[in-house]
């Protein structure tokens, strides 16, 4: 699969590959923030990730209209992923990358054999801003859920650019869930999260029960809403995203 303008390989398999991980990261931020936890995949896995406009090596793309059809940013993704080798997929996304995994699995149900959804609500967050957030608003987020280095907030540029991207992305995390709310998902889900989280209440994970083709499957971390990144956790969560393959035996883990 070629570099292409939305989804990247971002680790090639070593072997003959046996399955795909496709990585929507949170709001805010480009796959490469969840590097630590896909690198602990199995080697025979190929690891693709999703970069929206904004950041990372689009960093210098316009982004503040993406919101305005989030159907066409999913559809985006969805053709580029299309045109790969087919291969057993697990969608996998976190926060606002859950809403989009979730709602490209609903519009392309044939690139979704396993879903992981992460630190995400069925009906969203009930932390989330406003429509149109101020930026108290998100700076509340960026504090309750952590993970954002002080640094990048006490610097001007990096604060208004980053303050951007994610007043951009919680409101395409809203929509999307708003565009898959009551959408049968192809796979029953595996959803994972924090014990600590302060931005989904770990009892709000379970509303994901009964959206898909069996029952979902809830499974909480000790961490707060960027547990995946703890390393602690590292190992734990990447067999989940392995074991959702098809074909993967239950506690298959991450090897080099």
């Amino acid at each position: 699969m070629s570099e292409q303008i939305w989804t990247t390989v971002l680790r090639p398999t070593r072997h003959t590959p046996r399955g795909r991980v496709v990585a929507v990261p949170h709001s805010g931020a480009g796959p490469n923030a969840l590097l630590p936890l896909l690198a602990r995949l199995p080697s025979d896995v190929e690891v693709v990730g999703v970069t929206l406009p904004g950041r990372e090596r689009r960093y210098g793309e316009s982004f503040d209209r993406l919101p305005e059809d989030p159907r066409a940013v999913v559809d985006a993704v969805r053709g580029e992923l299309d045109a790969a080798p087919r291969l057993p997929t697990v969608l996998f996304g976190h926060s606002m990358g859950a809403a989009f995994a979730a709602t490209l699995a609903v519009r392309a149900p044939a690139l979704c054999q396993g879903l992981v959804l992460s630190s995400l609500a069925r009906s969203g967050s009930a932390s989330e801003p406003p429509e149109h957030p101020t930026e108290a608003d998100v700076l509340d987020v960026v504090r309750m859920g952590g993970g954002t280095p002080e640094e990048f907030l006490l610097e001007a540029g990096l604060r208004a650019h980053l303050l951007g991207l994610l007043v951009c992305d919680l409101t395409l995390g809203r929509r999307l869930v708003a565009l898959s709310a009551g959408r049968p998902l192809p796979v029953p889900p595996v959803v994972l999260g924090g014990r600590d989280d302060k931005l989904v209440a770990p009892e709000d994970l379970a509303d994901w029960s009964g959206t898909g083709s069996g029952t979902a499957r809830t499974r909480l971390f000790p961490g707060g809403h960027f547990y995946l990144l703890d390393e602690a956790n590292l190992d734990a969560v990447a067999a989940e995203l392995t074991t959702a393959l098809p074909g993967r035996p239950t506690g298959t883990g991450p090897h080099p």
